[in-house]
């Protein structure tokens, strides 16, 4: 007797919610984006595609999804939950067995992100004639912090152009204060590198650190803590200067204590720097492997550059140049013209 045909039975397909579990579950905790990632899972997770099946979300879903979100998001949060997505269908395309599901996100343009950043901090608070505030703008933000850490934080940060995690998960025994250098095991791209402390970064250092154990981590605090007590203070900075120039009568200004974030203290460490280091030795202290990447992090002002040449060969030529001209007259020179034949006059001596 003839057994009937048997069905192939056809796998069941998991639904988007069940998958971005699986992700965050089995692929997740292999990067440092953890975290972020747990919460970018929510936000996917609260969406109408979440109990649809992974073959059945289209692109034309995601772009309804991603100009709803432009609406109330930076165009920098879109990309990185879009981002995530796409890596989950490319999870499940080369690992999970499903080579023949196509990547819905690909078929989606994703918004221009113009996040690059120039701030930098203010050396010189203008008030006149009053004394008794600080006049550098980090300096007077740290005094409207109740954080006793964030002080140490922020100095180290804007001193070495040390990230953000790199500072906070620092441990006492890779700090070699007698030696003036720290060592980082633990960064973004994951590779390890040793960064230089100026003077007053040490300095700093040596201070929190007395009497402190000799191992374990410095600080007792999350990256993302660190970025909330740096926000409330800048507001509280702001909130006093403007209750300062009231006071006095005068207008204050807008530049100071606004749009300024815990990151572009690393901009402000790599500026500095980069006034010492040239730039494969800036990339060893800062980090980045990318010397495109490194640009982003450098914006000297025209005073920096301008000091710069004047320090150069061409700088003390001419400067030594000009005041032997200087020397040769008496009086200053009444045009161009003249100041041109004292120099041919000193040329052809």
């Amino acid at each position: 007797m003839k057994k009937p045909a048997q069905r192939l039975r056809r796998r069941s397909v998991p639904t988007l919610a069940a998958t971005i579990d699986r992700y965050i579950a089995e692929i997740s905790p292999t990067k440092k984006s953890l975290t972020a990632e747990q919460s970018i899972a929510r936000v996917w997770k609260a969406t109408r595609l979440a109990g649809r099946s992974i073959e059945r979300v289209s692109n034309n879903d995601l772009i309804k999804i991603r100009d709803k979100w432009l609406e109330q998001y930076a165009a920098a949060t879109v990309v990185r939950r879009l981002a995530f997505l796409s890596h989950v269908y490319t999870t499940l395309r080369k690992d999970w067995g499903w080579s023949k599901l196509a990547n819905p996100v690909e078929l989606v343009s994703r918004p221009t992100v113009a996040d690059a950043r120039d701030r930098r901090l203010y050396k010189h608070i203008r008030l006149r004639g009053v004394t008794q505030y600080p006049r550098e703008e980090l300096e007077w933000i740290l005094q409207h912090t109740r954080s006793t850490l964030l002080p140490v934080i922020a100095i180290v940060a804007a001193e070495t152009s040390m990230r953000r995690s790199e500072v906070c998960l620092l441990r006492r025994e890779r700090v070699d204060l007698q030696r003036s250098f720290v060592r980082l095991k633990d960064t973004k791209n994951g590779t390890g590198r040793e960064v230089p402390l100026t003077p007053w970064a040490r300095e700093v250092l040596r201070v929190h650190l007395a009497g402190k154990p000799l191992r374990g981590r410095i600080f007792n605090i999350t990256p993302e803590s660190v970025t909330r007590a740096f926000g409330r203070a800048v507001k509280r900075a702001r909130q006093s200067y403007e209750q300062l120039c009231r006071s006095l009568g005068r207008r204050p200004s807008p530049s100071y204590f606004t749009d300024l974030r815990l990151h572009d203290l690393r901009h402000e460490g790599t500026s500095e720097l980069a006034q010492v280091f040239e730039m494969h030795q800036l990339a060893k202290v800062n980090g980045n492997k990318d010397t495109r990447m490194l640009l982003r992090y450098y914006h000297p002002t025209g005073a920096e550059l301008a000091r710069l040449l004047i320090r150069s060969h061409i700088g003390r030529r001419q400067t030594a140049e000009i005041r032997q001209l200087r020397s040769s007259v008496d009086g200053d020179f009444s045009d161009v013209r003249d100041l041109l034949n004292a120099r041919r006059n000193i040329d052809s001596r």
